[in-house]
């Protein structure tokens, strides 16, 4: 695979991912550059598997952010979006998505930094379990573990919204 075709291939994903878990669209897009930016500048080959090596950079370009004191938006509960008519419903289908949308990032940021990687990489990025343990260095069980308690508290933080026949993937 092409250093081209790698960033068509999982560049919406991986800043998808790098949304999820609290950066900005436009320094998820930046981070994204400058993975690949890294990666041409490394000479990598075409055979290397260069969607994992990306996902990584990106990772780690994201934790030099934090690190180096630069903040991360993270988006607060949002009330503000809750506009309902006399009878309760929300007003329009958009609101509706946007509604849910914003719960879903706020339920992600309540997630501790592992679980939200690891939900967020299986999620989004549609990565196997596999994959993600050679992500972040995590042995197989342990992403399965932190799955597991993510998809938990998401059922927990999110449980208003769904009905008892509702399950989480």
């Amino acid at each position: 695979m092409t250093v081209e075709a790698a960033y068509r291939e999982v560049g919406p994903k991986i800043v998808g991912y790098l949304v999820a878990t609290g950066t900005d669209e436009a320094t998820a897009r930046d981070l994204l550059h400058d993975a690949f930016e890294r990666i041409v500048a490394r000479g990598e080959k075409p055979g290397d598997d260069l969607c994992a090596l990306a996902f990584t950079t990106a990772r780690n370009l994201r934790a030099n952010l934090v690190r180096d004191g630069s903040r991360l938006s993270v988006v607060e509960r949002p009330e503000d979006l809750d506009t309902r008519t006399t009878d309760g419903r929300l007003e329009t289908a958009a609101m509706d998505v946007a509604y849910l949308r914003a719960r879903l990032v706020a339920a992600l940021a309540t997630l501790p930094e592992a679980l939200r990687e690891a939900y967020t990489l299986f999620q989004v990025g549609g990565h196997s379990v596999r994959e993600i343990a050679e992500t972040t260095g995590a042995a197989e069980n342990l992403v399965k573990v932190r799955l597991y308690r993510a998809k938990k508290a998401l059922r927990k933080e999110l449980s208003d919204l769904c009905s008892r026949q509702t399950r989480f993937r």
